[in-house]
């Protein structure tokens, strides 16, 4: 079986791209269709031809997405909402300024009736009721999209479609891995810190492993106080060893930023993380508030194995049924060591546990 080496996840910003461009060439098109004013003499949805109006999407789909994108890395640094909605108004009037100017710039690849010949023309066209109502286009679809944006990013990427296409509505068989990891020391560092202070930590904390759980494409689960549940289903997490890889990833965020946390919070965040592999059942849980919820051995396993973390003095400890699955398709350029047999709570059969050091 061919083996892989740990590598970097594959750039998704074409992926990105294309679905925001098709959503544009969607919404472009619908634009054709129902004329918003059958009247106007200049208007978008008066393109003789429909491949005018594909482009024209894909135009719209480009400036916006990557507006968007710049955007979205803008907020992670704005302490206000209202700041953050202002810059939300900004990227839909921008891109809207930039589609007319692009077009007007690539005016012989559309076929357009009295579209402006010069600059002059194209100032007027800014200032005209038609470009007003491609303003609010630029709105009604940018704000949609965002909106199921955000929705997908506070379920948990992937989450919203899943729930949209109804995959779990009838339980559902998988198997997966599943990273449980917990700040070391929590109660101590909550009564010294105070609440509110201990609160910015976490939230800190579970900012900075955002890159390492995008970088090795794993799922979010769940937060629970200063616990966090990442998951994958079994080939995505073994491959390039992403499972472990992750945390390693996310202790050199830390490392990075140690300067910050010590000057803020007097202190560098240990973590510490347990992870094991089985078969779990997967539903849509909830009527008044839904989700979609993991049961079964292999998620209180790994849940119990984090939990021995201190026992054992380590800040990683893997199932032996998970490192099994590991050896098969990756080359280990860590160090296993093993730890101990343990027969965990509720568990008829004694577990192998593994942790991992540099060579």
């Amino acid at each position: 079986m061919r083996k892989n080496k740990i590598g970097i996840k594959p750039c998704t910003i074409l992926g990105y791209y294309f679905t925001i461009t098709l959503t544009w060439m969607i919404a472009f098109f619908f634009l054709l269709t129902f004329q918003m004013n059958q009247y106007s003499s200049l208007s978008i949805m008066q393109l003789e031809h429909i491949n005018s109006t594909m482009l024209s999407g894909v135009i719209a789909g480009f400036i916006w997405g990557t507006i968007f994108k710049i955007a979205q890395k803008l907020k992670a640094h704005i302490p206000l909402f209202f700041l953050s909605i202002l810059l939300s108004v900004l990227v839909n009037i921008s891109s809207a300024y930039l589609l007319i100017y692009s077009m007007y710039n690539l005016g012989g690849l559309f076929t357009f009736s009295d579209f402006p010949q010069n600059f002059s023309q194209l100032i007027d066209l800014y200032n005209s009721q038609l470009f007003y109502t491609i303003l609010i286009y630029f709105f009604i679809v940018g704000t949609l999209i965002e909106i199921f944006h955000d929705i997908d990013k506070k379920l948990g990427k992937g989450i919203l479609i899943k729930f949209l296409l109804g995959r779990y509505y009838k339980p559902k068989e998988e198997e997966r891995i599943f990273l449980f990891m917990d700040l070391k020391s929590s109660t101590y560092y909550a009564e010294k810190l105070g609440h509110f202070k201990y609160s910015r930590l976490i939230q800190d904390c579970f900012k900075d492993i955002s890159s390492s759980v995008m970088k090795n494409n794993a799922e979010v689960y769940q937060f629970v106080g200063d616990e966090v549940v990442l998951t994958w289903k079994l080939e995505k997490g073994i491959e390039q060893l992403r499972c472990v890889k992750l945390f390693y990833d996310f202790l050199e965020t830390i490392d990075k930023k140690k300067e910050y946390y010590q000057t803020n919070y007097g202190m560098i965040p240990v973590f510490k993380a347990g992870i094991h592999s089985g078969k779990v059942m997967v539903a849509e849980v909830g009527e008044l508030k839904s989700e979609i919820a993991y049961h079964g051995d292999a998620i209180n396993t790994a849940s119990r194995i984090q939990g021995l973390c201190n026992n054992y003095n380590s800040r990683l400890l893997v199932s032996g049924d998970l490192l099994k699955e590991l050896k098969q398709k990756n080359e280990l350029s860590l160090q296993v060591n093993f730890i101990a047999k343990v027969l965990l709570a509720g568990k008829e059969q004694s577990t192998n546990l593994y942790t991992f050091s540099s060579n």
